[in-house]
């Protein structure tokens, strides 16, 4: 009886012995295959971005029809509205029509001191009516916005707050000092802040989709 409890007793200081020999053994092998395992630079600052399958619906839409023109020039006084032809910027979306221009249209406010901040809008015109106010073919290129304008409907933005802002385009925009970036396709919209709210804002039909940090350096500089 004795000799088989011995017996038992040996088989299980054996068994104890084989398995931890064999516990230390995985463990300093699956620790060396961690320190084995190949290392990729290019990961070890990297922070996952879920991709936006879909574009903000809102800021789509206000990208691609920001203000109904027509409308927005018949509500003012033409009599208090200067025009002319002016230069296109290099980066300004261009179709390709012969005997054409850009022109410029100046609404500034009433009893405005600072000429630098008068509302332009940049169109391209061509055909018979480009030198004429009233025009149904001119395709808006730019908006240049200083102030606070209601005929401007859904595209009055000075005095609006960036969290405004953020919650109703979203908050996929790119920031270059004071300036918040949104863009869709070849539209951008640029907007100057001020103690977190806006202070002026250009809106710009481009001739490229690739909108970078360098040609929004380019645009405000």
């Amino acid at each position: 009886m004795r000799q088989t409890t011995k017996d038992i007793l040996i088989f299980v200081f054996a068994f104890f012995v084989i398995f931890t020999i064999g516990f230390v053994f995985y463990t300093l092998y699956d620790v060396q295959r961690s320190y084995n395992k190949p290392f990729n630079e290019t990961s070890e600052l990297v922070v996952e971005v879920k991709p936006q399958t879909t574009p903000n619906l809102k800021l789509a839409e206000f990208l691609e029809h920001p203000i109904d023109l027509h409308d927005f020039k018949n509500s003012k006084d033409i009599n208090y509205t200067t025009t002319g032809v002016t230069n296109g910027k290099s980066y300004y979306f261009q179709p390709n029509i012969k005997d054409s221009i850009f022109y410029l249209y100046n609404y500034p406010t009433e009893n405005f001191t600072d000429v630098k901040r008068i509302d332009q809008i940049i169109v391209f015109k061509h055909g018979k009516k480009k030198h004429t106010y009233d025009d149904d073919t001119e395709i808006l290129i730019e908006l240049r916005i200083f102030n606070s304008d209601d005929n401007l409907k859904q595209a009055n933005l000075v005095g609006r707050s960036k969290a405004e802002l953020e919650s109703e385009f979203g908050k996929a925009y790119l920031m270059v000092d004071n300036h918040m970036v949104y863009a869709h396709k070849n539209k951008v919209l640029i907007l100057t802040l001020k103690d977190a709210e806006v202070s002026s804002y250009n809106y710009i039909k481009l001739n490229t989709e690739t909108i970078n940090h360098g040609l929004i350096q380019h645009i405000i500089k």
